[in-house]
């Protein structure tokens, strides 16, 4: 701040004797200096040194030179005080997150938080939209990053749309052309309860009655259990970039098989604790 910067080249002047010497201690130009104390004096509408003679104080200046040490250490304080906040916030973020954002963005974010928060505390669930729209109505979290959930009772934040693409193993020769194609197929079928998710496979087992659903509750493991029995998923695209099962995606017939992510919570983020709202502003910037 530049008054700070005034006030410390009025002190060092008055230490040093001369506005030559003062400008020689604070590396600065001797123009510097003078400028600093025209500003200084403005800015207090008094005279500080008696006109023509720069090392002599006037009243106010001899006021001023007994306060501005004071003032100094005080504005000192402050900075140090604003410096070490983050290691006296004893607050806890309780969030959802689905997968696979608890491994491809959360551990980054955590770790920045808890070096800059180390008194934080992190209450983070792990789960299915439906399961974390659940602990959000509980109160047991905050927020989640999440699916749009077919309850309407939640405030619902849209960061972005994930598309839902059709997998199989890299070793099933099934092509897709239209719907009937998957007549006979096995499913996996995702235990979420998501509007994206129910409304493609609903519209799914409508068109193909003979398509066996397997239920499976992890969505990051149906990769890895196609690869080996060679069924059929609709699976986010995050969860196929991130996988190392041998898979591929098949052409997809279905229509409007794009995800809603987004915030879910059950009031507007603007009413939660500062920190909250802090981690959330950060977990968009990775997201957005």
């Amino acid at each position: 701040m530049d008054f700070i910067k005034e006030l410390q080249s009025f002190k060092t002047i008055v230490e040093e004797g001369t506005f030559t010497k003062a400008a020689a201690k604070l590396n600065y130009a001797q123009s510097t200096v003078t400028n600093h104390i025209k500003k200084l004096e403005t800015e207090l509408e008094v005279a500080l040194f008696l006109e023509g003679k720069s090392n002599v104080l006037t009243l106010e200046g001899e006021l001023l030179k007994q306060e501005v040490p004071g003032l100094i250490a005080q504005w000192e304080q402050v900075k140090e005080q604003l410096h070490n906040a983050s290691s006296m916030i004893d607050s806890s973020i309780r969030m959802g997150i689905v997968q696979p954002y608890d491994i491809s963005i959360l551990p980054e974010l955590l770790h920045m938080f808890a070096q800059q928060y180390p008194k934080v505390k992190f209450e983070i669930l792990v789960g299915t939209t439906m399961e974390l729209a659940k602990a959000v109505k509980e109160n047991r979290i905050d927020v989640a990053l999440c699916s749009l959930p077919h309850e309407e009772n939640f405030v619902y934040e849209e960061l972005f749309q994930e598309e839902l693409c059709c997998i199989t193993s890299i070793h099933n020769p099934l092509t897709i052309n239209k719907p009937a194609d998957f007549e006979g197929c096995h499913f996996y079928r995702f235990n979420d309860d998501s509007l994206a998710h129910k409304k493609v496979e609903s519209y799914l087992a409508s068109c193909v009655p003979s398509i066996h659903w397997e239920y499976v509750n992890n969505i990051s493991t149906i990769p890895y259990l196609i690869e080996q029995t060679g069924y059929c998923s609709l699976v986010p695209r995050s969860i196929v970039d991130q996988t190392h099962a041998g898979i591929k995606i098949l052409a997809n017939p279905l229509a409007n098989t794009r995800m809603s992510i987004g915030l879910l919570s059950k009031k507007s983020l603007m009413h939660s604790p500062s920190i909250t709202k802090e981690f959330v502003f950060e977990l968009k910037k990775r997201l957005l």
